[in-house]
C-alpha cells in the first residue's frame, strides 16, 4: 500500500507531458538550466526606456550557482555589484557609498528565475514559439496572471538549450535586454564569492 501511495503522489508531483512545441521547448530550456550546478557568463544589458526614449548599454560578468545565489559584476561603464546569496539580495554601487539590501523573493527576480534552473515556465507563463536568428530558438512567454513589470519575454536559446538572449518587456514599453557570451557550466564556483561583505564607510539601505 505505501508502495502505491508512493507511486501516485510521484505521478501527481510529475509535470504534464508538454503539448506543443513551444511547452517542449520551455520544458527543454529548464532541463538544461537545472543540469548545471553552477555558471559563469560575460552579459551586456541594454536598456530602453518606453518613455523618457533613452538606451543604457552596461557591460560585466555574471555567476549563478544553485539554489538561488547569483553575483553580477557591471564593469563598463559604471562598476556595481548585485549579490544574491538564496536569501538577500545586495546592490552596492562604489561610487554612491551605498548598499541597498532586501529579502530575497524570487518570484519578483526573472533572470534568477531563468537562470538557476527553478521549473514553473509552464505554471507562471503562457508559452509560444516565435521566429529565431539563424542556430537558435526563440520563445515568448506571456504572464498568466497580469503584471504590471512584466508584459511578455522573450528568449533565445542555442542548440543546446543554454539561454543566450533574455528580453523583458514592461507595461509602459521599457525593455531590458541581457545578452550572454562564453558560457561556461559546472566550473566549481567557491559559496564565498555568493556573500556580499558591506564596505567599511557605506550606508546600508534597507530595500
Amino acid at each position: 500500500m505505501a508502495f502505491v501511495t508512493t507511486v501516485l503522489l510521484a505521478a501527481l508531483q510529475a509535470p504534464p507531458a508538454p503539448k506543443t512545441a513551444a511547452e517542449f521547448l520551455a520544458q527543454r530550456i529548464e532541463e538544461r538550466q537545472a543540469a548545471a550546478r553552477d555558471l559563469v557568463a560575460r552579459f551586456v544589458q541594454t536598456y530602453r526606456s518606453g518613455v523618457l526614449r533613452r538606451t543604457l548599454v552596461e557591460r560585466g560578468e555574471v555567476k549563478v550557482k544553485r539554489p538561488g545565489r547569483m553575483r553580477w559584476e557591471y564593469k563598463d561603464p559604471e562598476k556595481k555589484t548585485f549579490v544574491s546569496d538564496g536569501r538577500r539580495f545586495f546592490f552596492y554601487v562604489p561610487a554612491d557609498k551605498q548598499v541597498v539590501v532586501r529579502e530575497q523573493d524570487p518570484a519578483r527576480s526573472l533572470p534568477a528565475l531563468l537562470l538557476s534552473g527553478r521549473s514553473g515556465l509552464l505554471a507562471e507563463f503562457e508559452v509560444a514559439l516565435e521566429p529565431g536568428s539563424p542556430g537558435r530558438s526563440r520563445l515568448k512567454l506571456t504572464p498568466r496572471t497580469p503584471d504590471p513589470e512584466i508584459a511578455r519575454v522573450l528568449l533565445d536559446v542555442d542548440g543546446e538549450h543554454r539561454i543566450r538572449v533574455i528580453e523583458v518587456v514592461d507595461a509602459q514599453g521599457s525593455t531590458s535586454v541581457f545578452e550572454f557570451d562564453d558560457i561556461r557550466e559546472n566550473v566549481g564556483l567557491p559559496d564565498a564569492i555568493f556573500r556580499f561583505e558591506v564596505p567599511r564607510g557605506v550606508e546600508v539601505i534597507a530595500g
